[in-house]
């Protein structure tokens, strides 16, 4: 809905020059107490509307499109809507501050990363570059953070070409397509190279040709991790959390999960697993990973959603030696070519782990 700009300050409008600007025939009429209609009717005409949205999105540093929209939502009410890209802004900033004392644990402990990249491609040689574009930013994150494993979904074929040749000199990789040959998208899994030993690679699959993608490995020569990776629909849950369940009872279980399935509809005794947002504390500032209000990739009107879980399960051997520590939402700066475009529509999700040897 809105593009924030995380280091800008939004500055308020200059109320006696918009007036001006944005009237017409309404001189008695301020447009900061334009209407307390819940409709989104505009109550201007077409002229004013324009002038309106286009003051707006310059106060407060969004895209047109959105701010459009913004106004839309809170009835062309200057005062409601500017509030709500203020929360919006303080939201994107208490997300930062979150990360801060993190940055120097990254040897510490098991740093696991899950991210819906949603670069699936496309047909339109624009897109197409623009796409290369968020997959370079997506890259500079991940080679940022150096986590030990990465779990990326929905991956289209440019972004992943990108992706498996810059990390490679860091990591070893392993993707299967999960939709048809026309579509080309795919799951992947990247393991780091001086931590992360692969023994063995599995494509779970169903009668309807839905894919999972599994790696057993071990980690610093000890400890023995099941990772799977898959995008999931209400018609496909079942079946992968039987999947994921079969795992031998000695190994550590991390599942990285995206779907479409929003809260109110997740059947939450389908899986054996621990679901990380929940064992960290549900801090409020990470729980969407899919927000409509701050992330300006996505249109419409459509709610925050936790659309993307990372799940884990301890060995029988461990019990509560490996535990949760912290988690993180990544992927929140904007790409470098554009100060309102993010490198996917979904957060990513980053995990630490401890674990007590």
């Amino acid at each position: 809905m809105t593009s924030i700009s995380i280091d800008d300050d939004c500055q308020i409008l200059d109320d006696k020059h918009d007036e001006e600007k944005c009237s017409d025939n309404d001189t008695d009429k301020s447009i900061t107490s334009s209407t307390s209609d819940s409709s989104n009717e505009c109550p201007f005409n077409a002229e004013i509307s324009s002038k309106l949205s286009t003051a707006f999105a310059k106060a407060t540093g969004i895209d047109i499109e959105f701010a459009i929209q913004l106004l839309k939502d809170h009835g062309w009410n200057i005062d409601q809507a500017l509030k709500a890209t203020y929360e919006a802004k303080e939201h994107a900033q208490t997300i930062i501050s979150t990360k801060e004392n993190w940055k120097k644990t990254n040897e510490k402990y098991l740093k696991i990363f899950s991210w819906n990249t949603d670069t699936t491609d496309c047909d339109e040689i624009e897109l197409n570059d623009l796409i290369e574009q968020r997959a370079e930013t997506i890259i500079e994150i991940l080679l940022r953070e150096k986590p030990d494993v990465i779990l990326l979904q929905q991956v289209g074929t440019v972004a992943l070409t990108l992706i498996i040749t810059y990390l490679s000199s860091l990591y070893d990789d392993e993707s299967v397509q999960i939709d048809s040959p026309n579509n080309c998208n795919y799951v992947s899994i990247f393991t780091r190279k001086s931590l992360v030993k692969k023994k063995n690679i599995s494509i779970i699959s169903n009668e309807d040709n839905w894919k999972m993608l599994k790696i057993e490995v071990e980690y610093k020569d000890s400890l023995k991790l099941d990772l799977f990776n898959a995008v999931i629909d209400e018609n496909t849950s079942s079946f992968c959390f039987e999947q994921i369940n079969e795992t031998n009872p000695d190994h550590i279980v991390i599942s990285g999960i995206s779907s479409k399935i929003s809260e109110n509809s997740w059947d939450f005794n389908m899986c054996d697993l621990n679901d990380l947002w929940e064992k960290t504390g549900k801090q409020p500032e990470v729980t969407y990973t899919y927000d409509p209000e701050l992330n300006s990739n996505i249109s419409g009107n459509e709610k925050p959603e936790r659309y993307d879980r990372l799940f884990y399960r301890t060995s029988t051997s461990l019990n509560d030696q490996f535990k949760p520590i912290h988690m993180e939402l990544e992927g929140i700066q904007h790409i470098k070519t554009s100060d309102r475009i993010f490198p996917s529509t979904h957060w990513a999700i980053q995990g630490y782990f401890d674990i007590d040897s």
